[in-house]
């Protein structure tokens, strides 16, 4: 039988650097095995979240906040940097030699949609993807 579908909701305050970055994928990883998430959709989680947490360390500020947020099978990340709000351009990888600027793209071809903003002191990354779940497997006494 399966549990009812409640939201469920984890936050992650750290220093916005690229050492982190592992530290944000396992943190993300280890809550999705334990909501039930399958594992295909945690591996694209654990992508988006490491490109997303990337970025808040290459080019944010001092620190990134990490929300993850699961309501019945819409999984919803949320990446927040303190850095300033200037405007930059979206890098768009032409050269398929190039090996940076495809994160975003990735980000954009794993997940239902994303959102990049800039706001007063940060900028907000979030991503929302359906996930689906394992099914809770029912305790069943052994045969006699």
């Amino acid at each position: 039988m399966r549990e009812p579908d409640t939201c469920r909701r984890a936050m992650m305050a750290l220093p916005a650097e690229a050492c982190r970055v592992r530290t944000v994928r396992h943190f993300v990883l280890a809550l999705l095995v334990s909501w039930g998430v399958v594992e295909p959709d945690r591996d694209a989680a654990g992508l988006i979240v490491s490109e997303l947490a990337g970025n808040a360390a290459q080019h944010g500020g001092a620190e990134m906040t990490v929300n993850v947020s699961l309501s019945a099978e819409q999984l919803c990340i949320d990446v927040v940097d303190t850095g300033p709000a200037a405007r930059v351009s979206r890098p768009r990888c032409d050269d398929l030699d190039e090996e940076r600027g495809r994160g975003l793209d990735i980000v954009d071809h794993l997940s239902e949609w994303m959102d990049i903003c800039a706001e007063p002191d940060c900028w907000r990354s979030r991503v929302g993807l359906r996930v689906g779940r394992a099914a809770a497997t029912e305790s069943v006494p052994p045969a006699a």
